[in-house]
């Protein structure tokens, strides 16, 4: 018995990495740019959803007003902080907007990206969130990346910074939706549609393209919004680009503690769950059960003697250790372009990884109770939810307005 799990091991091990090496194979950025003037660069609308997020909006309002680049606004669309959000946002030359209503059928992030689409005025849109913070040339570089591409939607994934213990452990689940995502060579073709994957930190469309997806009401009750777009983009066979923009955006995303990491992934992992193909979910099992088996075998090597029949009793803790090492050296050489890091997290992966356990197996728990969720306040039930919900984009404008809705500030910010 001891044989065949250990032979099972090696297999699953072996197809691991045989998948893991195809990603990265076809994982290449592939910055596309073309050449934009000065007195033509088409106006962009910067939209920032908030909800609760004063520890964050200051870094990110003067990070977007000193972009350089002429021809933008910025709008801040708030879901009705409670705590000092709005007041801080108002000191800036930003048009701000308070909707404190929340239609049924909608998740209160989309809501607001939509609520800042029918305010906003530019031929491009990018919705980006509150805890990001952005280099002066970033929105030149994307603008011509967007155009260059000829896409519908171009998403970038932001450096992760990190400074408590709880915001390391993101890195284990995103390498996570990596395995899941699929490689960028066919996130990037719109003919493979089983491979798509965004980061709703930093989403950018042409306004035509926005219309022609069906905008946030497509996508208005799916947890993860930013996947659910990529994954109509595939399915209407409209070009999705997605790339790493760690250079040009940053994201600090889980300041506040671990209770806010864990609230976070609880709601977004069941509903990224949903989206993806179950053969691609089937990789990230194996992985997860590599995990499960590199510690388990690594101490039973020094234990017991070893049941290889083609390894002497040295070389299988040799195997064992080099195992164990091999899976903490994947996510680390993932990741360390990707976000701040400490290498003894993935050197003691067991400890860390044990916690996001707890993370995926609540989030599995709620999605198939289809029990509520609860973010900032507000919950929202993973029963009967669908990835992406049809409704013709005529009828966005019709959406009920709440009589809160305020209007602080317009402003058109041009530098």
């Amino acid at each position: 018995m001891g044989f065949v799990l250990e032979s099972i091991y090696i297999a699953l091990v072996i197809l691991c990495f045989a998948y893991f090496l195809v990603l990265l194979q076809y994982s290449r950025n592939g910055w596309q740019f073309v050449g934009l003037d000065e007195r033509d660069l088409p106006s962009v609308s910067i939209i920032v959803p908030t909800l609760e997020e004063e520890l964050n909006i200051r870094n990110c309002l003067e990070s977007l007003l000193a972009i350089e680049y002429s021809n933008k606004e910025i709008i801040v669309v708030d879901g009705g902080s409670k705590d000092k959000t709005i007041e801080i946002a108002k000191k800036y030359p930003v048009k701000v907007i308070i909707d404190e209503n929340l239609p049924t059928g909608w998740i209160g992030k989309s809501y607001g990206c939509h609520v800042g689409y029918l305010a906003s005025k530019g031929e491009i849109l990018l919705f980006t969130d509150a805890d990001t913070t952005h280099q002066s040339e970033s929105l030149k570089i994307s603008v011509s990346h967007l155009l260059g591409t000829e896409s519908v939607l171009f998403s970038i994934f932001p450096y992760q910074k990190a400074n408590k213990w709880h915001e390391f452990l993101p890195s284990f689940l995103y390498f996570l939706s990596f395995l899941a995502g699929g490689p960028r060579n066919e996130i990037n073709n719109p003919y493979s549609k089983d491979a798509f994957l965004a980061s709703g930190q930093y989403m950018m469309f042409t306004r035509k393209g926005y219309i022609k997806l069906g905008g946030h009401l497509a996508v208005s009750d799916s947890l993860v919004e930013d996947v659910a777009l990529a994954k109509l983009c595939k399915e209407k066979e409209l070009k999705l680009s997605f790339i790493d923009g760690v250079k040009i955006v940053k994201t600090r995303m889980y300041p506040e503690g671990f209770s806010q990491f864990y609230r976070a992934f609880r709601r977004s992992i069941w509903g990224g769950l949903i989206t993806l193909a179950p053969w691609r979910i089937m990789f990230v099992i194996f992985w997860l059960i590599y995990f499960l088996f590199a510690p388990y075998f690594l101490i039973q090597s020094f234990i017991f003697r070893p049941s290889w029949m083609w390894f002497d009793y040295t070389i299988g803790i040799f195997v064992n250790v080099g195992l164990y090492l091999a899976y903490a050296l994947a996510v680390y050489l993932y990741w360390i372009k990707r976000g701040d890091t400490k290498w003894y997290y993935y050197l003691f992966f067991p400890i860390t990884q044990i916690l996001n356990f707890i993370v995926i197996g609540a989030a599995i728990i709620t999605g198939l109770r289809g029990k509520k969720v609860n973010w900032r306040g507000r919950y929202y039930s993973t029963k009967d939810k669908k990835a992406i919900i049809e409704k013709p984009f005529e009828t966005l404008k019709s959406i009920p307005s709440s009589k809160k809705v305020k209007t602080e500030k317009i402003l058109e910010y041009k530098t």
